[in-house]
């Protein structure tokens, strides 16, 4: 499979009437071709593509969007508000954990993997274009697989989406509706995470007991990264996550000899897995998605066993400060479970937001290590993404 692109074209768009700024739409063209074997096949447009610069910002500027098994919650970051729900074009309740959302780099789209059911059918795994200008999602893709869809990522040309399907990392082009070659990672390797290289066109998958690096350029997987560190029992597709400069992978799960949650951090030029962060001082844990506030300077760990985030100083990364424990009460989840399954950093000073409960986010500011009011999302929601500011 070889991908190539055109460069972007300027196109007609529309916005809320809420959503006063309208600024002009950037479109890009992708063109998938057969190819017999991965080997050797691309699944981007040029090896080691940066981030996209010059595309303008968001209508929908510091928005969250929450995916849930047949919605999606819009959240204004700024004011913790949430908006009307996106109805997903799904039959039948995908398992809870089995989706995952991601946004395109110029915030006009964003992209949710998940399983939907046809009339005396099995489930099929789908990734579904969400157009946030609109508030519409857009008619499902199938992928090829019938595994778990815990992960989706979007490359940063924003032209080739990557949807997890049980062990395959699949390539899609939204605007074609094309779908390219699965990379298969290999027998036992179900992908519960993907993080993409802010600075390469390296992708970080999540295993069972590792991560595996993923030449996006070439269709190529590297040879497992051991972290001795089982995935989260809490499905999440944010336990990996690249620090800004790409130099380091940080992986959360359960390890050691006493199966106590850890932090790991990975030099990415390497592959080198540096010492563990433990949290058994804090009870038993069970770490479930792992964020890097916006300077920098602090991994953010949101557990789902003692329910707490705990932030650990990048500067000294062997000591975790003291964890921040979810509010109970009136500001806590008003119904189903208070047990984290996701934590995303929002642009600017938005701070963090705890996916918490079966239908509600927290706010969580790092500064103050305090928590905000609830706010109430779909039901069954499990995974989030964030807009640039």
């Amino acid at each position: 499979m070889e991908v190539t692109t055109t460069h972007p074209s300027a196109a007609t768009g529309h916005t809320r009437a809420r959503r006063r700024r309208t600024p002009a739409p950037v479109v890009a063209a992708l063109v998938l071709a057969g190819c017999p074997v991965l080997a050797g096949c691309s699944v981007v447009a040029a090896p080691d593509s940066a981030p996209v610069t010059g595309v303008p910002s968001s209508p929908h500027a510091e928005l969250g969007y929450v995916a849930c098994p047949t919605a999606v919650t819009p959240i204004e970051l700024g004011s913790h508000t949430a908006e009307a729900a996106i109805p997903l074009p799904v039959r039948g309740t995908p398992p809870l954990g089995s989706f995952a959302i991601t946004t395109a780099p110029d915030g006009r789209t964003a992209y949710v993997a998940t399983q939907t059911t046809t009339t005396g059918a099995a489930a099929a795994d789908v990734v579904i274009p969400v157009d946030l200008a609109t508030q519409r999602a857009g008619r499902p893709i199938v992928v090829p697989g019938h595994g778990a869809t815990h992960a989706v990522v979007v490359m940063h040309d924003g032209h080739t989406v990557l949807v997890a399907s049980g062990t395959t990392i699949v390539p899609v082009d939204p605007a074609t509706r094309a779908v390219g070659t699965p990379l298969d990672l290999g027998p036992g390797r179900t992908v519960s995470g993907m993080a993409l290289s802010p600075t390469t066109s390296t992708l970080y998958a999540l295993v069972p007991s590792g991560v595996v690096p993923v030449d996006t350029a070439t269709a190529r997987a590297g040879a497992l990264i051991p972290t001795g560190l089982s995935v989260s029992s809490v499905t999440s597709p944010h336990g990996v996550v690249v620090s800004a400069d790409g130099a380091t992978v940080y992986v959360v799960g359960q390890g050691g000899t006493d199966f106590g949650g850890r932090l790991v951090p990975i030099h990415a030029a390497t592959g080198a897995v540096g010492a563990a962060t433990g949290f058994d001082q804090f009870g038993i844990a069970d770490p479930a998605a792992v964020a890097i506030t916006a300077d920098g300077s602090t991994v953010l760990v949101a557990d789902s066993a003692d329910n707490w985030v705990v932030p650990v100083p990048v500067a000294s990364l062997a000591t975790a400060s003291d964890p921040v424990r979810l509010p109970t009460g009136r500001t806590a989840a008003a119904a189903g479970t208070d047990h984290p399954s996701d934590i995303v950093v929002g642009p600017g000073t938005t701070g963090a937001f705890v996916v918490a409960g079966l239908d509600t986010v927290l706010p969580y500011a790092p500064a103050t290590r305090t928590f905000g009011r609830a706010i109430r999302v779909c039901g069954g929601a499990s995974s989030m993404a964030v807009t640039a500011g």
